[in-house]
């Protein structure tokens, strides 16, 4: 029994030296064919082939996002600029623009061509649009439908105090009025010397358009800030309020789609509103919209064939009959209330619009509508005549119609007024030293009718301090330092 015990144990270890014999051969033939080596090297050619992947995913959206834009560009779409560089831009269509520090081109092809208005945004997706022009004469270079950059007045003759006089400058007219003279301050332009006003070379906007080529204008109107942006996620009509619009403070205005326009504000506080937005950038200065730079766009937006002295069919006036189904302001108004002609008495942000969803301003409330809103607004002391005389005004959030757009800018014509920074007395015989200034105002409004106020429409009645518009907003311009 002792004998076969030891043979046990024997073969037991006989067993596991032969085991271990074959592992270490299988160890060396896997070695030997480099089966390790193998498999690292698929691992490898893997990864290269998912980056190949990727870089060509990159390489399809770098071309999607930069369909517009040039092959020598600088810039490409979506990148923000880091230092300003003039004409690093360059358009699919071989033309230049300057894109300043901090901005960044659409990624949409359609916002890239020059021609059709280039778009930038900055980091906060506030959006404006290269207004392409030249300072004095004209580069043998510079594209035909490309316009100088200075004022185009046209004075009005008639009892109304408007007219169409044609200056022989270009075949478009507009309509002035003939209380002011058309040499009031525009500081973008000019500047006062020896009680004079002159022509001053390196005014701001004369710089940005002399070194640059061009200058930037909002591509909508100026919204109010968003912490003073109705609440649109209710539903119920939210009761309108002019609390603080014109306390400017440090609040800044937003050049947004679909945001509620800055209104209630004087000309002196858009001004100062304006000066706000990018008073910390070392690339541009932003400015309340001179009257030069109104004009020069009226004379570029006139290449695509509108016709600027009818603005029905591209702006929220009066007359406007556009169907539309989204938020809106809807401001009610009677020219029985003493003392409120053609005044607001009140008015509500609402996305229940008016009947079969088709956009007619100049409508009478219909009983329905009284009784759905009655509360809402300002009394009227329950006097019918006064009620049954209500008409409702339509004050659209800006840029909520494609329509409304020109260049790819929105809302020139109609929606609101817009306070320019062109300024003079409101005497006949103009004088410098004033104590009461007066601004021109552009573009007409939702209360307006298209064919007295088209977007060519300038008008200088209205005081620089007067808040208490509701009609009344502004728009900001960016000139590259």
């Amino acid at each position: 029994m002792k004998k076969n015990e030891g043979i046990t144990l024997i073969a037991l270890i006989i067993t596991i030296i032969i085991l271990i014999i074959l592992t270490a051969v299988t160890i060396n033939n896997v070695i030997g064919t480099d089966l390790i080596g193998f498999a690292t090297k698929a691992v490898e050619n893997y990864t290269d082939a998912a980056k190949d992947e990727a870089d060509k995913v990159d390489k399809l959206a770098g071309t999607l996002d930069n369909q517009g834009v040039g092959e020598d560009s600088i810039v490409r779409a979506g990148q923000i600029v880091e230092k300003t560089e003039k004409d690093n831009y360059t358009d699919a269509d071989g033309r230049k623009a300057t894109i300043p520090e901090g901005f960044k081109v659409s990624t949409k092809s359609s916002e890239q061509y020059i021609k059709d208005g280039l778009v930038i945004q900055d980091n906060d997706g506030n959006e404006f649009v290269w207004i392409p022009c030249y300072y004095g004469t004209k580069p043998e270079e510079i594209a035909e439908d490309v316009q100088q950059y200075k004022k185009h007045v046209y004075e009005g003759t008639d009892d109304q105090k408007r007219g169409t006089e044609d200056s022989g400058e270009g075949n478009w007219k507009t309509y002035t009025y003939t209380m002011y003279k058309n040499n009031w301050l525009d500081e973008a332009t000019q500047k006062i010397e020896n009680d004079q006003i002159v022509e001053d070379e390196n005014a701001y906007g004369n710089k940005s358009v002399k070194t640059y080529g061009g200058f930037y204008i909002g591509r909508y109107e100026a919204g109010l800030p968003e912490k003073w942006q109705p609440d649109l996620t209710q539903d119920k009509p939210i009761y309108g309020s002019k609390i603080e619009r014109n306390n400017t403070g440090d609040e800044k205005p937003i050049s947004k789609a679909n945001k509620f326009s800055w209104n209630f504000i004087s000309q002196i506080n858009a001004k100062s509103a304006s000066e706000k937005m990018y008073e910390d950038s070392e690339s541009v200065d932003s400015k309340l919209v001179d009257g030069v730079a109104w004009d020069t766009i009226v004379k570029w937006t006139e290449t695509t064939g509108i016709d600027v002295n009818n603005s029905a069919l591209y702006g929220n006036f009066s007359d406007t009959n556009k169907k539309y189904t989204g938020w809106h302001a809807e401001h009610i108004q009677s020219s029985q209330v003493a003392g409120q002609s053609g005044g607001t008495l009140g008015w509500l942000y609402s996305k229940y619009l008016l009947n079969e969803s088709t956009l007619l301003n100049n409508n009478l409330l219909t009983e329905e509508e009284w009784n759905r809103k009655q509360g809402y607004y300002q009394s009227v002391d329950g006097n019918d005549t006064i009620k049954n005389n209500l008409r409702k005004r339509i004050e659209l959030p800006t840029g909520s119609f494609d329509d409304f757009k020109l260049k790819n800018i929105y809302d020139l014509a109609g929606n609101m007024w817009e306070w320019t920074a062109e300024v003079g007395d409101h005497k006949q015989d103009l004088s410098i030293v004033t104590d009461k200034l007066f601004a021109v105002v552009r573009g007409g409004s939702f209360v307006d009718d298209s064919p007295t106020y088209p977007f060519c429409f300038r008008g200088g009645d209205v005081n620089t301090s007067y808040p208490n518009f509701e009609r009344f907003g502004f728009r900001v311009v960016l000139y590259i330092k």
